[in-house]
């Protein structure tokens, strides 16, 4: 399998989650309406459960929420990108519940933090399309890619129009294993940048699409202006959460069903007829070139005749190094 094959592989399961409302106190902007993306997650069982970071959830809380909304409204939804015949639909699942994780028992020392940045969200939908987990053990070299929303809404719109709808590919090797290496790292380091929006993408193999983890930091080098004012400036060292933990937690659901019981499948929340495409495809058109004049040339009054021997002006001589 080619990494675009396991990207398609993947893809499907990869959502963005993003504010459902807009404030109305906010400017009429000739950008499309597109809500903030708070962050990724990926489906990790087809009735419903979307793993990401737990401090992707918790800025769930800052989502606003109009007043007179159910106090069942988390102000914010998954958007799944659905592929159509005729182009890309955008889904937007109801977040119905979220579940922290908060509490992870390890036997003998154990070097990282007490629990790893890991939740799972709960949506109004089944038959969903699931990503495969793969908690083999991984080593320092072996190439990984990843896929998510880096940047959130402003990378999508980054043209000044809805530039790009699904999620961004990267890739890259696994750079260390934290603490050391061993058969079951609390974490990894992956040579990829990430940025805001990305935290909770899945960190997958090139050749199977099957999720080995899930990017939850990066780490940052500190920056001053000229003024002496401190920012972070990306690195292109990240770190993933092995899938071993998301793999213990479906364990310890099994079989229990979650959510709301009557959910809609995805195939009737597509064909309800209340969705709009994101992108439709279509065909190039013709290509056309224009032939493009020089602009005529009024010489100015009193000004001195330039032409040469030829009799032709120098003006008109090409510049070899012109737009270099």
């Amino acid at each position: 399998m080619t990494l675009a094959e396991a990207f398609a592989r993947i893809a499907p399961s990869i959502v963005a989650f993003a504010h459902r409302y807009v404030p109305l106190e906010t400017p009429n902007d000739p950008l499309p309406q597109r809500t903030p993306i708070i962050g990724t997650g990926f489906i990790i069982r087809a009735d419903g459960i979307i793993a990401t970071n737990d401090h992707v959830v918790r800025a769930f809380l800052s989502a606003p929420v109009p007043p007179d909304a159910d106090a069942n409204d988390w102000g914010v939804s998954a958007r799944l990108v659905h592929r159509t015949p005729t182009g890309l639909i955008e889904v937007p699942l109801e977040v119905t519940g979220v579940w922290p994780v908060e509490v992870v028992r390890h036997p003998g020392p154990h070097y990282g933090p007490k629990q790893p940045d890991l939740a799972l969200v709960y949506v109004n939908a089944r038959n969903l399309p699931a990503a495969q987990l793969d908690d083999s053990p991984i080593a320092e070299g072996v190439e990984l890619a990843t896929a998510g929303y880096p940047m959130g809404t402003p990378a999508l719109l980054a043209p000044g129009w809805l530039g790009q709808a699904g999620p961004f590919l990267q890739r890259g090797i696994v750079s260390a294993l934290l603490p050391f290496s061993m058969p079951q790292p609390w974490a990894f380091a992956m040579n990829v940048m990430t940025q805001g929006g990305a935290s909770g993408s899945p960190v997958f193999m090139p050749s199977s699409g099957s999720v080995v983890g899930m990017l939850y930091a990066g780490l940052y080098d500190i920056g001053t202006t000229r003024g002496n004012d401190v920012y972070r400036l990306p690195t292109n060292i990240s770190y993933v959460i092995p899938a071993m933990y998301l793999v213990k937690v479906l364990a310890a659901l099994q079989d229990r069903r979650v959510g709301v019981h009557d959910s809609p499948t995805l195939e009737e929340v597509v064909s309800s007829g209340k969705l709009v495409d994101v992108l439709t495809e279509g065909l190039m058109g013709d290509v056309l070139i224009r032939k493009v004049e020089p602009r005529p040339r009024q010489p100015s009054p009193g000004a001195p005749d330039h032409t040469n021997q030829s009799g032709e002006s120098p003006n008109k001589r090409v510049n070899p190094t012109a737009g270099v």
